[in-house]
């Protein structure tokens, strides 16, 4: 199954949207009254330097892919 280019586009801002609420989430732990010590401050920075530059890198690759491409290497 191939995906249009705008279901592409779709999927990529899905994959923006599931960073930006994952990284408000990690930024809401270490608020006061919430999780604190070096393990929050160690997950805060293990989630920063590791899952959001994936996510975001993933979502620019499917922002960038057209179903012109994918068709172009399918066939040769």
């Amino acid at each position: 199954m191939f995906l249009s280019n705008g279901e592409m586009q779709a999927a990529a801002a899905q994959v923006h949207e599931i960073s930006a609420v994952m990284t408000r989430a990690i930024t809401e732990l270490g608020s006061p009254h919430s999780w604190s010590g070096a393990d929050a401050e160690r997950f805060e920075r293990d989630w920063n330097d590791l899952v959001t530059s994936r996510l975001t890198a993933a979502a620019n690759k499917l922002d960038g892919i057209s179903f012109e491409d994918i068709k172009d290497v399918l066939l040769g």
